[in-house]
């Protein structure tokens, strides 16, 4: 077995598939994004009929870019002709939102690399899922293409796919595939754990990737054929079980493989250095051999790492397609073996159709909360904020966004307690959105051209301890509860160089001279004030 751990693939392989033209891939809730393609643009696969959209509408961030001409001749998944790169910033983040992706629903989702030399420079990279480390990019050919995938359940409304910048050559993305999985399916993974897939092969195949619409739910599975093995398939179809948690397609199933000359089949594999090794193994098995009337009989055991893994004796079942699998993470071990062992009785060796091995995604940092990110999303689009405001706001720690202090606690999620919008170029009315950040200690949107009055909203913020509203074109009156909380000395309240703004109803559009209501209310001879529980 390559004891790699990602899938590189030769570009005549990448969208082979088995099967007829299918219909149109938007009934099925896919979501199939071209990196690099020209915002608006759309198209279809000729070959497999899926559908694709430019990523613009995923991300603000990033360059252009097409394969070198020497690699385009090679080419035949269109999606891999162009590709997006990153220059500047650490991380660089696409977000796939609600309608598209809902919230507590599981996924595949999957990256797409294809180098093609378009920069002449082999590179390294991390590719994240939200706050979490997803796995490595070590691209080492310009001409193979790769990918990465991982089965994920949606903890909130959007997922989102982060390229971080480790120093060692600029990050960059090819395509996302995003592909709906019943919940039921892979159990393993839930909204505490992700599955990242390590290897999927279909067994008994020497050459032919499989991907939709040969499978309904377009995973992509990979040829394995070995010299200790016999390659045995079948032309019937290989039916689903009715309740079936993997629902391997047939045409996978239709191929396996069974040893030479010996009762037992053996899949080894080594840890993986850096990585979580907490290993999930998939195996599916059915009978492709008709035994009925037969003398034969085929029954075996499994083990792993000598120790039996399956509590029941193994007899697959003809053209029925059967699967074992762990839901607790294989123990830790030097090196790893699944291992099929025939029966004394059984006139035939163990068979073994596909196989699908994963590791657990790291999960060691904690997203923001959820009411900070719906809100730092909404002022990001209402202000058209274009910093490094990607991914997760304060999460991890390393990537949080310019302007924020965040506070950290081993019980809680993140929460934003500061933030700073000081001389961004704002205009518009100020969102109600701010009032949403519910820890918000500190908010500063001094110098910009805000218009309209001070949302009342502001003081249901109950942390507040600091509103600078400095130098910009707000009117109307100051709400009373903001002025009642600067009176008891709970906020600090600058509002200089707000010329239409008043302190009542009955003082707007008035220039007064200053009034002291146990706070300081200042106004200066343009009719600017400042409120401060200390001093104007």
């Amino acid at each position: 077995m390559d004891s790699r751990f990602w899938w590189p693939i030769l570009l005549a392989l990448a969208v082979a598939s088995a099967g007829a033209r299918s219909q149109s891939t938007d009934a099925f809730g896919f979501l199939s994004i071209d990196c690099g393609l020209e915002p608006g643009s759309s198209y279809v696969d000729p070959l497999t009929n899926i559908s694709y959209v430019s990523d613009a509408g995923f991300i603000d961030t990033g360059v252009n870019h097409n394969i070198s001409v020497d690699y385009v001749g090679d080419v035949r998944n269109p999606g891999l002709l162009t590709l997006r790169a990153f220059p500047n910033g650490t991380r660089n983040c696409y977000t796939i939102r609600s309608p598209t992706v809902v919230r507590g629903s599981k996924y595949l989702l999957r990256a797409w690399f294809f180098y093609g030399n378009y920069d002449g420079q082999l590179l390294s990279f991390q590719l994240h899922l939200g706050v979490n480390y997803w796995d490595r990019v070590d691209v080492t050919s310009a001409e193979l293409a790769y990918w990465k995938e991982t089965i994920a359940v949606a903890t909130d409304g959007h997922l989102s796919v982060c390229l971080v910048n480790t120093g060692t050559g600029t990050p960059f993305i090819s395509g996302i595939d995003l592909r709906p999985l019943k919940d039921s399916m892979y159990p393993a993974a839930n909204e505490w754990r992700s599955l990242v897939l390590l290897y999927r092969w279909n067994l008994g195949v020497e050459s032919g990737s499989i991907r939709y619409p040969a499978d309904p739910l377009d995973r992509l599975w990979a040829p394995w054929s070995s010299p200790r093995w016999n390659d045995v398939s079948t032309n019937s179809t290989v039916q689903n079980l009715s309740v079936d948690l993997f629902e391997a397609p047939s045409v996978v199933m239709q191929t396996a493989v069974t040893p030479i000359n010996s009762s037992s089949l053996v899949i080894p594999w080594d840890p993986f250095p850096g990585y979580v090794n907490q290993f999930l193994v998939f195996l599916h098995i059915s009978e492709i051999l008709d035994l009925s009337g037969t003398n034969q009989s085929r029954q075996f055991n499994i083990y792993v790492n000598g120790f039996r893994w399956l509590g029941v004796i193994m007899t697959p079942e003809y053209l029925q397609s059967d699967s074992v699998y762990n839901l607790v993470t294989l123990p830790s071990s030097p090196t790893y073996n699944i291992s099929l062992e025939a029966l004394s009785n059984s006139t035939l060796p163990p068979i073994l159709n596909a196989f699908e091995l994963y590791v657990t995604m790291s999960n060691t940092s904690v997203p923001s909360d959820a009411g900070d990110v719906d809100a730092m999303t909404a002022i990001k689009e209402r202000y058209r904020i274009q910093r490094n405001w990607m991914g997760d706001p304060c999460s991890p720690s390393d990537f949080v966004w310019d302007g924020l202090n965040c506070n950290y606690s081993l019980s809680n999620s993140p929460r934003v307690t500061a933030l700073s919008l000081s001389s961004s170029g704002l205009t518009g009315e100020i969102t109600k959105s701010f009032a949403s950040l519910s820890a918000l200690q500190y908010l500063d949107l001094s110098y910009n051209n805000l218009t309209g009055s001070i949302p009342d909203d502001l003081a249901n913020l109950s942390s507040l301890r600091l509103l600078d509203l400095t130098g910009n074109q707000l009117n109307g009156s100051i709400p009373s509860n903001l002025l009642e909380m600067a009176q008891n000395g709970l906020l600090t309240l600058r509002l200089d160089g707000n010329p239409h703004l008043c302190y009542n109803d009955k003082s707007c559009n008035v220039i007064s001279t200053p009034v002291i209501l146990k706070v300081y209310i200042c106004f200066s001879a343009t009719g600017s004030l400042q409120i401060d529980s200390k001093n104007c």
